[in-house]
């Protein structure tokens, strides 16, 4: 009776290479759903400027602030506390502070805050140059307050003065 050695089986594959396959790609699915991209927001504070539509609409001489929050992932609601600055005599001073509002995304997209109602009345026919800054949050679906701060950046200037008597 021959004796036989039984050959070992470490190079035989037991598990069937298209089911490891499939295995790691459910790995990675798996852990790459709960691991999207971090949310982004932006806000976007325009040039205040003099607004002719209130003068049009309203006879109201005014200073105007546009903002904008936009997210990659849908908000609740943003938060913004926002203020006009204003050069005199050479310095920067505040003209005006808006009181925190709070406002919910446009119908049409739930990522786009849009602020178009903030306005300061001004004595028209007196030059002034303006600089808008904003500072608050988005408050996303997911239940995370993203921070937000901007400015409009470059100074720009107006024939109407916010508190000229």
């Amino acid at each position: 009776m021959p004796i036989t050695i039984p050959k070992p089986n470490l190079l035989i594959p037991k598990v069937p290479s298209v089911l490891v396959a499939g295995l790691l790609v459910a790995q990675f699915l798996f852990f790459q759903v709960g691991h999207g991209p971090e949310p982004k927001c932006t806000l976007n504070v325009e040039r205040p400027h003099y607004s002719t539509s209130l003068k049009e609409k309203k006879n109201i001489d005014a200073i105007k602030l546009n903002m904008t929050v936009t997210c990659s992932v849908p908000q609740k609601y943003s938060e913004i506390a926002s203020s006009i600055q204003k050069i005199d005599n050479n310095r920067e001073t505040l003209a005006h502070r808006f009181q925190v509002i709070r406002r919910v995304p446009e119908i049409k997209s739930s990522n786009l805050v849009v602020i178009q109602d903030l306005y300061k009345e001004c004595l028209f026919g007196v030059w002034s140059t303006y600089k808008g800054e904003a500072k608050g949050f988005a408050m996303l679906e997911s239940g995370k307050k993203y921070p937000l701060e901007a400015d409009s950046g470059k100074y720009m200037a107006a024939d109407c003065s916010i508190g000229a008597q």
